[in-house]
C-alpha cells in the first residue's frame, strides 16, 4: 500500500473505526469545489451530466408533492462528492428499458379475473443511456477515483445514479470490467476519447491538488479497520478496502 494513503487511513482512523465522524462541511473540498465544476463543464465535446452532493436525506421525483406525499426515496450520507462527465458523440450513448409494473385499471379484481395471472402486469420502459467517467472526490482527504460506469434517463422520467464501482459478473462469478468491454465492443478512436478524457479530468483535479488513486492502490485491504454499525462497509461480510475506507455511505 502507498505509505501516503496507510498515513491518511491511520490519521483518520486511529481507532480503527470507520465512521461519519467529521462534519461535511467544515472539509477542504468546498474550497476547490467551484473550481472542479467549472473546470469540468468547460471540458471540450464533453459534458457535465450528473452531480451528485454528499448530503443524504428524503427525495420527491417530479410528480410527488413534498406536502401531501412521502419521500420517493431516502438518499444515504457519503463520505464523497460525485460527478459524471461523458463525452459526446454516438459511441457514447445507447438505448436502454427497463421492467415497470403497470398500474391495474380495477385495484378491487383479482388479477386472475383481469385475465393478468398472478401479479399485475409487467411493462417495458424505454430509456436512454450515456457512459462517460464517475469522478468521486473524498471529503475525507485530497483524493478522487475516476471510473468508467453508465447512467440511463427512462422515459417516465426517472434516473439512475452514477456509481463508482460496476458489479456485473460473468457466469463464473468473475468481475466485468466496464472499460475493457468498451474497448472490446468500440472503434480504437472512441476508445482513446475516453482515454483522453480521463487524462484532463486528472490534470484538472491535480491541478486542485486532488491525487487519483488508481484502481489497483484502491482495491487493496485494509484489514486492521471495521465500519460503524451505520457505516454500510461494515455490514458487507468482507475486508475493508481503501475504496470503502475513503468512500462510503452512512445510514
Amino acid at each position: 500500500m502507498n505509505r501516503d494513503v496507510r498515513e491518511a487511513l491511520d490519521r483518520l482512523w486511529p481507532d480503527g473505526l470507520v465512521e461519519m465522524s467529521f462534519d461535511p462541511d467544515e472539509s477542504y473540498f468546498w474550497v476547490v469545489h467551484p473550481k472542479l465544476q467549472r473546470a469540468f463543464h468547460r471540458i471540450p465535446h464533453a459534458q457535465l451530466l450528473q452531480e451528485r452532493e454528499p448530503a443524504g436525506g428524503p427525495i420527491w421525483r417530479d410528480g410527488s408533492d413534498p406536502e401531501e406525499d412521502p419521500p420517493d426515496e431516502q438518499l444515504n450520507s457519503r463520505s464523497y462528492h460525485l460527478f459524471f462527465v461523458s463525452p459526446e458523440g454516438e459511441p457514447f450513448t445507447f438505448d436502454a428499458e427497463a421492467e415497470s409494473i403497470t398500474e391495474p385499471e380495477f385495484m378491487t379484481q383479482d388479477f386472475e379475473e383481469a385475465g393478468w395471472g398472478e401479479g399485475p402486469p409487467v411493462g417495458r420502459i424505454p430509456g436512454s443511456g450515456r457512459t462517460g467517467w464517475v469522478v468521486a472526490v473524498s471529503l475525507l482527504a485530497p483524493l478522487a477515483v475516476i471510473e468508467l460506469g453508465d447512467v440511463i434517463t427512462y422515459d417516465d422520467g426517472s434516473t439512475t445514479d452514477a456509481a463508482i464501482e460496476s458489479h456485473g459478473e460473468t457466469e463464473d462469478g468473475k468481475r466485468i470490467d466496464p472499460e475493457e468491454v468498451f474497448r472490446s465492443t468500440h472503434d480504437p478512436e472512441a476508445y482513446q476519447c475516453l482515454v483522453k478524457l480521463r487524462a484532463q479530468i486528472s490534470g484538472i483535479l491535480e491541478k486542485r491538488g486532488i491525487a487519483v488513486l488508481p484502481a489497483e492502490e484502491w482495491r487493496k485491504t485494509a484489514p486492521w479497520l471495521r465500519g460503524g454499525e451505520d457505516t454500510l462497509p461494515g455490514i458487507a461480510g468482507r475486508a475493508i478496502r481503501v475504496l470503502d475506507a475513503f468512500f462510503f455511505e452512512e445510514l
